[in-house]
């Protein structure tokens, strides 16, 4: 092999490295979904980014709930007259 072939080589695989790398960066990034849940005459929402959850509501018997990420949500009592 001659120098020249080496040094080809050798920029070649920087090249393929980088290339590798850089490659799930750039990838695209995933879609924001919303989940609707019915139950027990109660409504559910959660967004979420990946399998990140982000912001979630609820209603039920124990009033209107909102909750953020991993966070412990918070409940007001509803009373509908």
């Amino acid at each position: 092999m001659t120098r020249l072939t080496t040094s080809l080589l050798a920029t070649a695989a920087v090249v393929a490295a980088s290339a590798a790398l850089a490659a799930p960066a750039m990838a695209a990034p995933p879609l924001p979904s919303v989940t609707i849940t019915h139950y027990d005459n109660g409504t559910q929402v959660g967004t979420g980014y990946g399998s990140q959850p982000l912001l979630g509501v609820s209603d039920d018997s124990r009033g209107v709930c909102v909750g953020f990420s991993y966070e412990q949500g918070s409940c007001i009592p509803v009373t509908i007259k």
